[in-house]
């Protein structure tokens, strides 16, 4: 897995920082997934899409709504679902 930071967003005295992931030895190709972390937590969704576009777009959506590693699942979940 090698990942790639993405950005981060202020929350309260802390910070949440998102970078996507990819299992391939090649970022262009493969599945990219999210990795989410604040704390000490951390969420790990792979496979969220094979479309890099598409996943940093999520990344973007997910930073911009300060989206916790204990809800990051569920709104991977309904942005897969929309």
């Amino acid at each position: 897995m090698r990942k790639f930071f993405f950005d981060s967003a202020a929350l309260g005295e802390g910070k949440v920082e998102y970078s996507l992931v990819t299992g391939a030895l090649d970022a262009e190709q493969g599945e990219y997934g999210i990795l989410v972390e604040s704390g000490g937590e951390a969420a790990l969704i792979p496979g969220v899409s094979v479309s890099r576009f598409q996943a940093l777009e999520l990344l973007g959506k997910m930073c911009r709504g300060i989206v916790t590693p204990v809800t990051a699942r569920d709104v991977t979940e309904d942005w897969l679902s929309a």
